[in-house]
């Protein structure tokens, strides 16, 4: 919800940022008392995946933001 109130008000930094860091230290702060040591490539790659498909999300919303609008119809 906050990343489309955020995309919608043209702060798309904060969006992609926000959300990425958001899940990155929620992945981090749930998987750290790993015995075996491998949540920081988990964490690592919940951070990558998020921060590509939130891009590609806020790409999506921005382009589509004009769709259906005819000037001067």
């Amino acid at each position: 919800m906050s990343q489309g109130w955020a995309a919608s008000r043209r702060r798309i930094g904060g969006a992609v940022l926000g959300t990425t860091a958001g899940l990155t230290v929620a992945a981090f702060w749930d998987w750290s008392d790993d015995a075996g040591g491998l949540y920081g490539i988990g964490v690592g790659l919940v951070m990558v995946g998020t921060f590509a498909v939130s891009a590609v999300v806020e790409a999506a919303m921005r382009g589509g933001r004009g769709m259906g609008r005819r000037v001067g119809a």
